[in-house]
């Protein structure tokens, strides 16, 4: 008997997960930010940064035969998958650490470093839905464009609170808090 083909179905779910989250996160975040900007950067860390990061682990590295057919892809050596998956892990740990410990410029730093992360990966979501020939199919379009404006709307929120964190932290010249 013939091996089961994999499905999207593990990956998806977890892709449902990492957007619960990242929502649940962002509201609470923001929330804090009028209570206790320290709190409110500490849940961004933990949450937006270290959540996402190990759900983004394990969609990519574990799930990773999922996930290629969520996304469409079809690799035969799935190394930069498993690479990427280990680097959204190398990011989660530390930014739970950081905001375990109180390190409010750590967390800032986390949450820089995952914005540009994700911004890289930005740029990539739209070069592919500027350029893939199958965009004339309505799914195609449909994913491309979420991606774009999910990914585009989740980098501004990580770069404003690493920002917060940076003034909180005093290591901005023209912002202090």
């Amino acid at each position: 008997m013939e091996p089961a083909q994999p499905t999207a179905h593990e990956a998806s779910l977890l892709m449902g997960a990492t957007m619960v989250v990242s929502i649940i996160g962002i509201f609470i975040g923001i929330f804090f930010l009028f209570i206790s900007t320290d709190t409110a950067i500490r849940i961004a860390s933990a949450v937006l940064v270290g959540g996402v990061g190990i759900i983004s682990f394990v969609r990519h590295s574990i799930y990773y035969k999922s996930d290629q057919v969520r996304m469409g892809w079809r690799q035969d050596h799935p190394e930069f998958q498993l690479e990427v998956g280990y680097a959204n892990l190398a990011f989660g740990i530390w930014g739970l650490v950081a905001a375990a410990f109180n390190w409010i410029l750590v967390c800032g730093v986390m949450l820089a470093i995952y914005a540009m992360y994700l911004l890289c990966a930005f740029f990539l979501h739209l070069n592919e839905a500027h350029a893939w020939e199958d965009l004339h199919i309505t799914g195609h379009r449909s994913r491309a464009i979420k991606s774009v404006i999910s990914t585009g709307f989740f980098v501004v929120v990580l770069f404003g609170f690493a920002v917060v964190a940076f003034a909180r932290a005093g290591v901005l010249p023209f912002l202090q808090m």
